[in-house]
Order: C-alpha cells, then sequence, then structure tokens
C-alpha cells in the first residue's frame, strides 16, 4: 500500500530526522514554502520511509552547503522528474553533484546545473547516462567554476546534440582548448568559440573510427600478416577530412565518413583500410615530387592506387567485391578534371566499364600494356606523367584546393611521395592532400611566437603545436599530430619534435632503473 505524503509542517522543536529537519528549514522560508509544498506532494506518496529519509538527507546536503533556497527548489522540482523516469538513486546523486558544484562554484552555478538537469532528465536515456553528465560538470566545476554556469544555461543545445558520454568529450575538449585562459573558457562552454560549436555539430550517431577500429586492425592484419598502425584523423576549424592519410607508416582514417549510415560506414572503412594498406604491401616506393604539378602529383596518385589494387586483387579476388561498390563515375557528365579522373579511375579498376573518352581510353591501354609489369612502381610515375601531358593540352583547368581523390575509400596520396630533404611540399603541392605530419624548418626569432607555460594554449587557435627557434630545448624538426583522450579526438601538429642534446648523466641510474622493470628490459632488447 502506498503511504500517503506526510503534511509539510513548520517544526517549532529540535528536529529528530531528516525529514523532520528539512521541514523546518523550509517552514522558515515563506519564499520556498508554496513550491517545496506542491514538490513534496507529488515526491513523497511514490516514496517509501527510508527512503524519504535519503532523499531528506540528500536536500540536506544543498542546506549544508549554502546552496539556498533557489538551489533546494530547483532539487525537488527535478526529482519529480528524475524519480519517476530513472529511480530515486539517480536523485540522490544529483543532489551530491550539486552540492559539490556549490562548493567550487557557488549557489548560482548549482542552481542553473539543477535547472539544467531537467534537460538531461529528458533527453539521456537512463540514470548511468545521466551521472556521466553530473560526471562532466563536476570536472568543470573543479577545473573552470567561472564556465559551469555559462555551459548550463545552454543544455538544451548542448544536449540536443550529446549523450553522457559525448558531453564528458565536450568539457574535457573545451577544457583543452581553454587552458588557464578563463575568457577563452568561457567563450568556448558559452558557444560562442566556432570549436565548440563544430564539436557540437558532429554527427555523433554515425559510426565512428573508435566503434571500428579493433576489427580494422584484425581484418588489415589476416589480409598481410601485419598489424597496421591506425589513428582517428579529425580535422580542426571547420574543415573535416574526407580521406584516409598515411604518414610514417601510420594509416591516419576520418574519424567519420560524413553522410554515410551505420549500415554504409562499416564496408567503407574495410574498404578504406584494404587500400591503405595496399601502399604498404606493394608500394615501397617513394616517389620524388621535384617540381611537378599538383595535377600530374594526382595523376601518378591515381595509376598508383591502380597499380596496387590491382596486384592485390591478384591475391585476393575478393578484394573486387569490397572496392567496386565505391566506382560510381559514369562514361557522361561534365568534362572538367576530377569527373575525368573519377572515370579514369573506373577504368583502371573495372575491365567491364565502357568509356569513349580519348584521355580515359589512353590511359587504360597503357596500363593495360603495363599490366605484366605491375610490381615496377616506376609505371605509375611514367604513365602519370604521360597522362598529365595530355590533359594539359586539353586545357582543363584543375583546381588542387578543392580537388578530392576518388573514389571516396581511397587515401589522399601524401604517403607515396618524397618532398626533398626539407620534406616540404610547395604550397600548389601540399593544396591536394589533407592534414599530414609536416617537418618544419628552421624558423627565424621573428617568425616565432612567445613560448606558452606548461598546459596553457596559446591565444591563437588551440590544437596546435606553436613551433620556435633554436633554444636551450633544441632544434623543431617536426610536427605531428596527438590523440587527446579526454576529448575524444585528434588534435593536429599537437606534439612538436626537437633535435637536442642530450644532457650529461650517470648511465648506472638507467641500468638501476631498467633492473627494476625487467618487462620494460625486456621489450627495449626485442
Amino acid at each position: 500500500m502506498t503511504p500517503s505524503a506526510p503534511p509539510l509542517v513548520v517544526v517549532s522543536s529540535q528536529p529528530r530526522g531528516p525529514v523532520a529537519a528539512l521541514h523546518r528549514y523550509v517552514g522558515q522560508r515563506e519564499g520556498l514554502r508554496a513550491g517545496f509544498r506542491l514538490h513534496w506532494q507529488e515526491l513523497a506518496p511514490r516514496l517509501a520511509d527510508d527512503e524519504l529519509d535519503a532523499w531528506c538527507e540528500a536536500a540536506l546536503a544543498l542546506v549544508n552547503v549554502n546552496a539556498g533556497p533557489t538551489c533546494l527548489d530547483a532539487f525537488a522540482r527535478l526529482s519529480t522528474e528524475l524519480v519517476p523516469a530513472h529511480g530515486l538513486p539517480s536523485a540522490l546523486r544529483s543532489a551530491h553533484a550539486a552540492a559539490e558544484i556549490c562548493r567550487r562554484s557557488g549557489s548560482h552555478p548549482a542552481a542553473r546545473c539543477l535547472e539544467a538537469g531537467l534537460v538531461a532528465a529528458r533527453r539521456l536515456k537512463s540514470g548511468a547516462e545521466i551521472d556521466r553528465w553530473w560526471g562532466g560538470l563536476r570536472l568543470l566545476a573543479r577545473l573552470a567554476p567561472e564556465s559551469v554556469a555559462p555551459l548550463a544555461e545552454r543544455m538544451e543545445a548542448v544536449l540536443a546534440r550529446c549523450d553522457g558520454r559525448r558531453f564528458e568529450s565536450f568539457v574535457h575538449a573545451g577544457l583543452k582548448a581553454g587552458g588557464r585562459d578563463r575568457v577563452r573558457r568561457q567563450a568556448f562552454f558559452s558557444l560562442e568559440e566556432p570549436l565548440a560549436r563544430q564539436l557540437l555539430e558532429r554527427d555523433w550517431d554515425a559510426v565512428s573510427f573508435d566503434d571500428v577500429e579493433s576489427s580494422l586492425k584484425a581484418f588489415a592484419t589476416a589480409l598481410w600478416g601485419q598489424a597496421p598502425a591506425l589513428r582517428a584523423l579529425e580535422g580542426t576549424g571547420l574543415a573535416l577530412p574526407r580521406r584516409t592519410s598515411i604518414a610514417g607508416g601510420i594509416v591516419r582514417v576520418p574519424a567519420v565518413y560524413r553522410g554515410f549510415a551505420a549500415e554504409a560506414a562499416r564496408p567503407l572503412f574495410r574498404a578504406a583500410i584494404a587500400h591503405a594498406t595496399a601502399h604498404f604491401a606493394f608500394g615501397a616506393v617513394r616517389f620524388p615530387a621535384g617540381s611537378l604539378k599538383p595535377l600530374q602529383i594526382a595523376l601518378v596518385t591515381l595509376v598508383e592506387d591502380a597499380r596496387v589494387e590491382a596486384l592485390a586483387m591478384r591475391r585476393f579476388p575478393g578484394l573486387r567485391a569490397l572496392w567496386a561498390p565505391y566506382h560510381t563515375a559514369g562514361p557522361s557528365g561534365a568534362t572538367t578534371a576530377p569527373v575525368l579522373l573519377a572515370r579514369l579511375a573506373r577504368a583502371l579498376f573495372d575491365p567491364d566499364y565502357g568509356d569513349g573518352h580519348g584521355f580515359v581510353v589512353k590511359g587504360r591501354a597503357l596500363f593495360d600494356a603495363e599490366r605484366e609489369n605491375l610490381a615496377d612502381a616506376s609505371i605509375s610515375r611514367r604513365i602519370g606523367g604521360l597522362l598529365g601531358n595530355d590533359l594539359g593540352q586539353m586545357r582543363i583547368q584543375f583546381n588542387a584546393k578543392s580537388y578530392v581523390v576518388e573514389p571516396v575509400y581511397r587515401d589522399d596520396g601524401y604517403g607515396i611521395w618524397d618532398f626533398g630533404e626539407d620534406g616540404e611540399a610547395a604550397p600548389e603541392q601540399l593544396e591536394i592532400f589533407v592534414d599530414a605530419a609536416k617537418r618544419i624548418e628552421e624558423e627565424r626569432p621573428e617568425e616565432t611566437e612567445p613560448d606558452r607555460r606548461d598546459g596553457e594554449p596559446d591565444e591563437a587557435e588551440a590544437g596546435h603545436a606553436r613551433a620556435a627557434p633554436p633554444d636551450e630545448r633544441g632544434i623543431a624538426i617536426a610536427r605531428y599530430p596527438e590523440w587527446d583522450r579526454g576529448a575524444g579526438l585528434e588534435r593536429a601538429d599537437w606534439t612538436t619534435i626537437r633535435d637536442m642534446a642530450p644532457a650529461a648523466g650517470d648511465p648506472r641510474r638507467l641500468e638501476a632503473a631498467l633492473d627494476r622493470e625487467p618487462d620494460v628490459r625486456a621489450r627495449l632488447a626485442r
């Protein structure tokens, strides 16, 4: 039988339990009594006596940190949503989370969080998701207390795009982007920072690289007998990577393929990894870029893609069925460079594809003539060069900035090129590639920014390492991306590699340390 709600009364004597103590507190605050009475009458019939005691103790936790009547009223209102939907424990944890936020940020941010809890209760699917949401707010209160209220006031927009886990990632990303700069943190969590809006606009429901990473590694290992090094590739600003990229033996894969639903994204990830790792298996040679034009680089890359795929399909004929759905170019349409290159890509892949355009016919004939010599990578350089000359004579414009390799599963081509000793492509060459690790030329002091403190991002765009001149830390020689575990994304150019002389020291310390860690010593020996 459901117990009736105890009446709300003013207790004049010393309270002897949490219910009486809470009623005494409420009864002494005229502005709180009427609203609290309504919430109590809705909540109390749902709870047994011991549950009411637990709920009142949670409410008193807010009283004890001087959260104020506004917080208490917001907690009572939130409980009427949480208890029926997610159970009493979810409401109790919410009160203690809000109390912690109050201690760190103040009563106003805590009240805003409890009010935002109504959005979380309706948007999030479980008590566990709500707990993760509170975890993100508690972390924010601990590290950026000034940003709690701005974020809570925009929770409807945030939770329209996030679940509990993604909300935590969003908070981590904002903390990393803002560093020690309060103004930048507030801009991020007020959704004024473009990066914040970009993160929220990501297609969270799409199948991501994280979802399929382990299966992709197993798939590639089964093909070639060696596990590949795979990394997620996130965009910066508003640019979202659309193709895989190979750099330094690592395959960097778009975090998501925009526009591909779950049932279509998984085979696309497999097709992309099969293609990228085919370069490792059959394309050890890197072509010198020299003074080649972007169009020539694009054509040599296209022929090399076709060459390694042809060799891969000789070994594993089933790969044709994996790649074929993405070759959708047809023998008609506008005569532009991207269209002709897509048609040529299909002609070199699909022997049954018919295309009467002279450029496509010549490209297929040159490639077919070398079918017996596909193990020789130099044929890609030779065929691509010939086709580049022909396309140039046709006066067809090629926009390197807008060009994207087709079909979608193929990589951007950066990894097959050698740009010389300094590793730096000419600007017009680099335009046809997407994010990839690049070497840094030695900077002059006047071209650099002041060094930042450890852990503090510069005022310029967060997510990029700052180049520095030669100093006591050594000469900056390269930049590489680094995975930000807290934010759940990859930071472009986040790590700087420096060439420096090691400090003199006692080698016995290293030997002693290795003696304490025999597993580490064994791995180093291997």
